[in-house]
């Protein structure tokens, strides 16, 4: 079988980290760690949640061709590691929301998954138990208003991703992401 690529995708506070490790830890299936230029939160690992560069590294990488979508974000950079997209086994990646459609020209079999808070308020309280400085935190916050605004109002934004999964911060939120993961790496149509 032809390995899969599957990508979760929303505004910031909505889980994806959390979702991600829970599926690989469930399913077994490899997780890519995305190469980063922003600071390391205290309960991240380094190479296991993110890998954390300088920008000087990440410049380097790029330079080596060695980083695929390379996106900038909040003042950050972000970028995947190209061998890792490329290996012949199944995995499941963070992705910015504004390359879903650049990745499908690059990767042929991904399954795109955008995910919604139930509650924008209980994502905004997600964001806040980070502790992040208070510019960022309020960065963040316009910037999840504004994108759930825009998935809201914008069809063709919404067409781009292969399935909308909300999230309502309980396990068997977790579970049923996990369900639908499994039945689409066992090529079942039904969701």
């Amino acid at each position: 079988m032809i390995k899969m690529i599957i990508t979760l995708s929303g505004e910031t506070g909505v889980g994806k980290s959390y979702l991600k490790k829970e599926v690989q830890k469930r399913l077994g299936i490899d997780t890519q760690a995305i190469v980063t230029t922003r600071p390391k939160r205290l309960d991240e690992v380094d190479g296991e949640d993110k890998k954390f560069v300088t920008d000087k590294e990440f410049e380097e990488l790029k330079r080596r061709k060695e980083i695929i979508l390379p996106v900038k974000f909040l003042g950050y950079q972000y970028g995947w590691p190209k061998d890792k997209m490329e290996s012949k086994e199944d995995s499941i990646v963070e992705l910015q929301y504004s390359l879903i459609e650049k990745l499908k020209t690059q990767i042929e079999n991904t399954f795109t998954i955008y995910i919604l808070p139930k509650s924008l308020e209980k994502a905004k309280l997600k964001l806040k138990e980070r502790q992040l400085p208070k510019q960022i935190e309020q960065e963040r916050i316009k910037e999840m208003e504004r994108h759930a605004q825009k998935f809201r109002e914008e069809e063709e934004y919404r067409k781009q991703f292969d399935f909308i999964f909300y999230n309502d911060y309980t396990e068997e939120s977790v579970e049923k992401l996990v369900k639908i993961i499994e039945k689409k790496l066992k090529g079942e149509k039904s969701l």
